[in-house]
């Protein structure tokens, strides 16, 4: 992955000056990063063939996620598709450091 990116303000001269770096996309994976998160979303239907589209708590914990589904299961037994979403810290990493 490419990009261009501009040079710090007081570096710049003329109209701007940008530089080309490229750019890798990879899972933070340091000590530090903020925890993975997850919810699960119904993906239902009603009778009238609207979405339901509800929502669980977004939490740190897998199983604490998952077990929305089974209390509005309870509630919308018909309901019985779900939708898992993972929020994962990632960074953009450069293939090398700029030196501006």
């Amino acid at each position: 992955m490419s990009a261009f990116l501009p040079v710090p303000p007081a570096e710049r001269r003329g109209r701007g000056l940008w530089r080309f770096l490229e750019w890798t996309l990879q899972a933070d994976v340091a000590p530090d990063r903020p925890p993975v998160r997850h919810r699960f979303r119904c993906v239902g239907e009603y009778e009238d063939g609207q979405l339901c589209g509800e929502e669980g708590p977004v939490c740190d914990d897998f199983a604490d996620a998952q077990r929305w589904t089974a209390s509005h299961l309870k509630v919308h037994q018909d309901h019985r598709n779900y939708e898992h979403v993972a929020v994962t810290p990632w960074l953009m990493v450069p293939a090398e450091e700029p030196s501006w």
